[in-house]
């Protein structure tokens, strides 16, 4: 259903007992939206836990954004939300770009935070486009990746992406497992073209903040509750720095390495996420 949060209307769906231990979903992208991870994941945890997967501001079935967006204004539209519900504290989890925004989430309100939980985040926008790029080269022959240092910029986000965008059909194979690659995502079919657009609004936006450039590996040192690191063995995002720092840097961390699946646990192996997740959040 679409809520009223600040300035905006925030699609909300809410599984789950009222009474039972909150969790918020935060969705990666930029701009992906919350459909496909309820539609594996919300059903299964909602047995346990009070699930809310949020469409981010102007993305899919929340309300079309009407003017630029920072990654502070998703996390104060979260803070709004959970006041707007009565929820004291909850756990969060962030996949893929939405660990990022729970990282960021995590460290500036950590009162609100119980828990963190963190599947194939990209933290560190560089090292993750990295990685991502050097999963798709392979099945590029002839292209390269461009030297580049300093932070992430518009034009390097929109460059690494027209790469991995020449693959075509075949994005999919640096996505998934070997043993998934039938694997379909319902929002791809099931989420209406003018939703898509809303998506792609939102990410030429959010890759136009300064925001985006930010780095926000130093607060991982700063997480003050357990966390929990999932690693697909084939997830193209998740650098081998940005684990190296997670074990060394978090104070109360947990590395999960998943066999067999790549970017998308919550739907690869659908049953040991969910086992997994609701163990470490009880």
């Amino acid at each position: 259903m679409l809520t009223e949060i600040r300035d905006t209307k925030l699609h909300v769906d809410e599984r789950g007992a009222a009474d039972a231990p909150p969790l918020l979903f935060v969705h990666g992208g930029p701009g992906a939206g919350s459909y496909d991870f309820m539609a594996f994941q919300g059903d299964r945890l909602a047995e346990r836990f009070r699930v809310i997967g949020v469409d981010q501001r102007g993305v899919q079935q929340s309300a079309p954004l009407t003017g630029p967006v920072s990654e502070q204004d998703l996390i104060a539209d979260y803070e709004a939300l959970r006041e707007h519900l009565g929820i004291e504290q909850w756990a969060i989890l962030g996949h893929s770009y939405g660990g990022r925004i729970a990282l960021r989430y995590a460290t500036t309100h950590p009162a609100a935070i119980s828990k963190a939980v963190f599947e194939n985040p990209a933290w560190d926008m560089v090292l993750a486009t990295d990685t991502l790029v050097g999963a798709a080269l392979p099945l590029l022959p002839g292209v390269e990746l461009p030297p580049h240092t300093g932070p992430m910029t518009k034009q390097l986000w929109d460059a690494r992406v027209a790469v991995v965008g020449q693959l075509g059909e075949r994005r999919m194979e640096i996505y998934l497992g070997p043993d998934n690659r039938d694997l379909q995502l319902p929002g791809d079919t099931e989420i209406a073209a003018e939703y898509h657009g809303r998506s792609g609004q939102f990410a030429d936006q959010i890759t136009q903040s300064a925001s985006f450039a930010e780095p926000v590996l130093q607060y991982l040192a700063e997480l003050a509750m357990p966390a929990l690191l999932i690693k697909g063995e084939y997830d193209p995002v998740t650098s081998a720095e940005e684990i190296e720092l997670f074990r060394s840097d978090v104070p109360d961390g947990t590395y999960y390495y998943a066999a067999g699946v790549g970017h998308f646990m919550h739907a690869e192996q659908a049953d040991l996420f969910t086992r997994l997740v609701s163990d470490f959040l009880s």
